[in-house]
């Protein structure tokens, strides 16, 4: 892949210098150069492959959409991540340095290589933020790849919610670091519908202090090759994470959902819920680690993955894993796999009812789930309308 780390070398040089943030980008490309794109001999990797995206040349695509929100109230920041650089770089560069530096964790090499573009979101403690802020990262154009990182953090008590939309086409890498004090909350809808033939890379980074509470929500449907991995550390005591998602894999697409949850102290709690469905030769995936450290005992874990093939060709890979170190706890995970129920589609069907209808109401009963989860009807809104796109094509027929 050095040819790969030589085009992104180019891209980094057109990036203006910020003061403190130099050394970041060094390290992203060197890390670049040694990892490459992961691939599928990383066990994180098995299933998904960005390797083709590795191959194309790209230029680097600015993200110029400004986050859509009602007045913010006092005590919330919200800045351009470049400008936050300029006034901040050396402070924001520590704050955004990988977690990691292995192989696995390259894209966040490539992510900080061409640190410029995303947000940066401050939430000042006890402020409530009435109106979700929507954070749209849509790329514009087929060659583009839109390299964003947004930090998102809020004070001890505050809370907030946030919508976060990928769109448009050529590929995405993104990066979000959030970070909720103690007794803080976020809820965070993601949505992902990326045109057919793009790429798309995400990572979002989660860390809890005591008593916080995160609740996130993702609708995957878009991108030939799509993953996006959400790594959560529950790192304070009574700490809580409901995570529930849906991906709608149809044509070759693949879409895969990668958590990596890390119940780190006493008393956390976390469920996990998440959905696919697969047609035609669509391919889904999901992954799902927790590990409880020791110490962390009653500690509540739950996880479930519930999958719909509809074709002979389509496909899924499930991998919930559990890795206990503490003895007092309360942890269970499982995965199903099957076709629509044929008997609720001849009761369907009994009462006057076509079959492409009967199976399109099952299918929509079978997402709702996962969107009952989105309380404020304008943040759902966006969901419904992807959902409703996606069932009129066909593609569930």
């Amino acid at each position: 892949m050095t040819g790969f780390a030589d085009r992104i070398a180019a891209l980094q040089a057109a990036l203006p210098d910020v003061p403190g943030v130099a050394a970041l980008r060094a390290d992203g490309l060197a890390d670049l150069r040694r990892h490459g794109i992961p691939g599928r001999k990383l066990e994180a990797w098995k299933f998904t492959s960005l390797q083709a995206a590795g191959e194309r040349d790209w230029s680097l695509a600015a993200n110029d959409a400004a986050p859509f929100a009602a007045a913010l109230p006092q005590g919330v920041t919200l800045l351009p991540l470049a400008q936050a650089l300029a006034e901040r770089g050396a402070e924001l560069a520590h704050a955004l340095a990988p977690a990691s530096r292995d192989a696995a964790a390259s894209l966040s090499a490539l992510n900080a290589a061409l640190l410029r573009d995303g947000w940066l979101l401050d939430v000042a403690p006890g402020v409530h933020v009435p109106r979700p802020i929507h954070l749209d990262l849509r790329n514009q154009g087929r060659d583009g790849l839109a390299n964003v990182t947004c930090l998102v953090r809020l004070g001890a008590g505050a809370s907030a919610s946030l919508l976060e939309s990928h769109a448009g086409e050529g590929w995405s890498n993104s990066r979000i670091k959030i970070e909720l004090a103690e007794g803080a909350e976020l809820l965070h809808a993601r949505l992902q519908q990326q045109a057919a033939d793009s790429f798309h890379a995400g990572l979002t980074e989660v860390r809890l202090a005591a008593r916080a509470a995160y609740r996130h929500v993702s609708l995957m449907l878009g991108g030939a090759v799509a993953r996006h991995e959400l790594a959560v550390t529950l790192a304070g005591e009574g700490a809580s994470l409901d995570a529930q998602g849906l991906a709608l894999a149809k044509g070759r697409a693949h879409l895969d959902h990668t958590l990596r949850l890390e119940h780190a102290a006493a008393g956390c709690s976390s469920k996990q819920l998440f959905k696919n469905v697969v047609d035609e030769r669509g391919h889904a995936v999901f992954q799902g680690l927790i590990r409880v450290a020791p110490g962390a005992q009653k500690t509540d874990a739950q996880q479930l993955c519930r999958t719909l093939l509809l074709s002979d060709d389509a496909q899924v890979d499930t991998k919930p894993e559990l890795e206990i170190l503490a003895d007092d706890v309360k942890c269970s995970h499982g995965a199903t796999v099957g076709d629509l129920d044929a008997n609720m589609l001849f009761y369907l069907r009994a009462r006057g009812i076509d079959a492409n209808t009967a199976r399109r109401l099952l299918l929509e009963g079978f997402a709702a789930e996962i969107l009952q989860a989105i309380p404020a009807q304008d943040m759902r809104l966006p969901f419904i309308a992807a959902l409703e796109t996606w069932f009129a094509t066909g593609d569930a027929a």
